[in-house]
Parts: structure tokens; sequence; C-alpha cells
């Protein structure tokens, strides 16, 4: 453990440790999110008139907003299709199930965003916990 003498030298090794456990559970967050684009968006649909690019599963994305707080999100502007299909219009579509415009029965049953925060209301602060604990910091 490292020793800190004064009340600013805890402080910024406090911050330093929250950091790195922010960042490392907004990567796991973001693994599962691209799982959950795989399982619940990609698998439930098999385009006949397209080659997929997978940009939407590389929108997938991480941020550090702060020292100590962090993001996962979708980014539109990661993915480039044409002036028509553009990154938002995208997931305007796919949050709701459709599939470049195209949609049924099953493939609105599968809502990627909906599992995510789902997985996220669950998951989020037991795995934050966890990654705390990795750096030292002990949380009830």
């Amino acid at each position: 453990m490292t020793q800190v003498k004064t009340y600013s030298a805890l402080v910024k090794v406090l911050n330093s440790r929250v950091s790195v456990a922010v960042e490392n559970a907004c990567n796991r967050l973001l693994g599962t999110l691209q799982e959950i684009i795989d399982t619940e968006y990609y698998d439930v649909f098999e385009p006949n008139f397209y080659e997929r690019t997978y940009q939407f599963w590389h929108s997938a994305t991480t941020k550090m907003l702060n020292q100590t707080c962090g993001q996962v999100f979708m980014d539109a502007s990661k993915m480039n299709y044409n002036s028509f299909w553009t990154g938002e219009r995208q997931l305007q579509h796919a949050v709701v199930g459709s599939h470049g415009g195209w949609s049924s029965n099953e493939t609105r049953a599968h809502r990627f965003w909906d599992e995510f925060i789902k997985y996220c209301d669950e998951n989020a602060l037991k795995i934050l916990k966890e990654e705390l604990k990795k750096q030292g910091l002990n949380t009830k």
C-alpha cells in the first residue's frame, strides 16, 4: 500500500485508483454490450441484400468523462453508411429491433439496448465494486 502523509496526497491516490476502477468497469460493460449486440441484434437477422460491415458493433464505445466518471455508449459518428442511412438513423432503428428498416415480430422482440440497460441495472454496481476492490479499495 502506498504511504501518504498529507490529505492532498491521499485524495490523489484515491482518485487515481478510482479512475482505474471506473475505466476497467466501463470496459467490462462495453464487452457485455458488444456481446448483447451479437446475440440480440446480429444473430437475430441475416441480411440477404447487403454485407455487414460491423460498423454498428464497433460503434459501441466507452469514454472517461472525468477522472471518476465513465460512460458506455453507442457512438453514431463511428458509423458511415451513406447520406440517407446515418449512424443516428441506424441507432434509432436498431433500438426498436429494426435491421436497415426491416423488422419482424422476432427482431422487434430482441432489443439490444433494453437488454444492456437491464444488465447494467443488475450488474454495474457489482462490477464497479469488484474493480474498486482490485485497486485495494473495499466497499460495502
